[in-house]
């Protein structure tokens, strides 16, 4: 059966209640509980766990707004949760890892696959387990560094900076993004989307490189992005939010308009004059990526990806959004126009907006390392 997103009131009509509502069947995947007081905001809010059940109560008060039957709290509010899980992340102890983790995750990883062994789909405890195991035979240490938490609902796409260097001493960083689902207190589901080219040089040396041929061909392994049903957060103030678009979304959908029609008067009116435009990938082999200051920059790059790649389609499959930030999940499988070569890569954009409504940055975070395998000509190749 397909879900719907199904609307709980806390109120109507500006009053809040006397007495806590009791709100029973509540889908933290889907459903929205509306709070009619648009002067309030989630920060004005405290999420406690009573049983199995969430109290939901004024920050400054002893008033308990609601109560919602046989909800984890920490559905409805994720990041302080995830916070924890990064810090044993980094920790690097397993078992305090593992505690975060439903039994039945799945944790995804972008990249080839023969190259990068722990890439690809992970299920389960044991599978986490196999993963990490994976990763140190290949990785002496990576430090991820938090930028950025983008939370809506019980889905975070969380922003990092990953550094470390290979068995061998190399060194690597990129670009890195995890986009969270949390589901009954634990990490129900992790995709890792990242910058991986620099970890492919790594793992072979450092330049000049080879990647060999590979019997059974490029094994780059590819996240299905996740759709939802639900638009908005899963706690509102005001129910127009759920029936309008917001402002920042408004303004990441007019700068993929402009974008895509490269006309220079839509892209100023889409983009702050000192815009940031940071595609990741190896300039040389890349001619698009790399950081780009200013719309004229901006759409220079966006060309160059335009005459040098076809795409199947460009499907944005959800975008979620926390004040004036914007994640967006995007499908899109193409060729390079140089090698006739197909590419298959899911993105997440992370778009910034200012407070004129302008894309003040946008960062593009991909599996990289398929990009340039495509422009490259395929298997084998040599990058000096």
């Amino acid at each position: 059966m397909e879900k719907v997103v199904v609307r709980h009131y806390v109120n109507r009509g500006g009053q809040l209640p006397v007495k806590p509502v009791i709100i029973e069947n509540f889908d933290t995947d889907t459903d929205v509980l509306i709070i009619d007081e648009p002067e309030l905001s989630r920060k004005d809010l405290i999420f406690e766990q009573e049983s199995s059940d969430t109290l939901i109560r004024l920050a400054d008060s002893f008033m308990i707004l609601a109560e919602l039957k046989n909800v984890n709290a920490i559905d409805l509010d994720p990041v302080p949760f995830l916070k924890r899980f990064y810090k044993a992340l980094q920790e690097n102890e397993l078992e305090e890892l593992l505690s975060f983790l439903a039994d039945n995750v799945i944790w995804e990883m972008g990249g080839p696959q023969d190259i990068m062994p722990w890439a690809g789909k992970w299920e389960g405890r044991a599978g986490l387990t196999r993963f990490f195991e994976l990763q140190k035979e290949g990785i002496a240490f990576e430090k991820l560094i938090l930028t950025r938490f983008v939370a809506q609902g019980n889905t975070v796409a969380i922003v990092l900076e990953g550094s470390g260097e290979t068995k061998s001493g190399v060194p690597f960083s990129g670009g890195v993004v995890h986009w969270v689902t949390v589901r009954n207190g634990k990490i129900a589901h992790l995709q890792c989307y990242r910058d991986t080219f620099p970890i492919i040089e790594a793992l072979h040396g450092g330049r000049p490189f080879t990647v060999s041929a590979n019997a059974a061909g490029s094994q780059h392994y590819v996240n299905e992005p996740l759709a939802a049903v639900r638009t908005a957060d899963s706690i509102v103030f005001d129910e127009a939010v759920l029936d309008n678009v917001a402002a920042t979304v408004k303004s990441a959908r007019a700068m993929y308009a402009a974008l895509q029609g490269l006309k220079a008067e839509e892209v100023r009116k889409a983009f702050a004059s000192n815009v940031v435009w940071h595609m990741f990938g190896p300039p040389d082999i890349i001619a698009w990526s790399g950081e780009r200051i200013g719309p004229i920059a901006a759409v220079e790059s966006a060309k160059q990806i335009i005459e040098t790649m076809h795409f199947e389609h460009f499907k944005a499959v959800r975008m979620i959004y926390q004040d004036n930030v914007a994640a967006v999940l995007i499908n899109e499988p193409g060729v390079s126009k140089a090698t006739g070569l197909t590419f298959h890569t899911s993105v997440v954009h992370i778009v910034v907006v200012n407070e004129d409504g302008k894309v003040a940055s946008i960062h593009n975070y991909v599996n990289t390392a398929s990009i340039a395998e495509a422009f490259l000509g395929g298997r084998p190749y040599t990058v000096n």
